[in-house]
């Protein structure tokens, strides 16, 4: 008998907190699973394929990637791929640059063997990535500190 007022209590107890909170003004609370810091973070290290962080670092401070030697016209050239930092990027660039498969015409000089290789290469790699998979992780990055 307990037990049945029990259930009894915690049932009127349960709807009339229903009614009250619905009575009261929506508030607009992130409820979801993961955080979009969190959901950004998971992309930002695993996209699709090889994470951000493999080129740009774990805070997307940019880093040496490798330096090699280029045979061009019987000269050596000693290059290095530095990649950039990628924290003080401005929205529009950044969504642009993720989806971009080839980089747009640019002109070099003839001593920039090194750079034009390089710019050529474009080893950003493509992600087909949608909007809010772009936004969350320009908001991870954005937050880092």
């Amino acid at each position: 008998m307990k037990k049945f007022l029990l259930f009894i209590i915690s049932i009127f107890y349960v709807s009339f907190a229903q009614e009250t909170i619905s009575s009261k003004k929506v508030v607009d609370i992130d409820n979801s699973f993961i955080t979009k810091f969190e959901y950004g973070k998971m992309l930002y290290h695993n996209p699709r394929g090889i994470g951000c962080n493999k080129c740009h670092g774990e805070k997307a401070e940019g880093k040496k990637l490798v330096n090699f030697v280029h045979k061009y016209k019987n000269k050596e050239y000693k290059c290095s791929m530095i990649i950039p930092s990628i924290t003080e990027t401005d929205y529009e660039t950044f969504k642009n640059k993720i989806n971009q498969k080839k980089n747009p015409n640019k002109k070099f000089t003839k001593e920039q063997v090194c750079e034009k290789l390089i710019y050529y290469a474009n080893v950003m790699p493509t992600y087909f990535l949608v909007d809010e998979e772009i936004d969350g992780i320009y908001y991870y990055i954005q937050n880092l500190k």
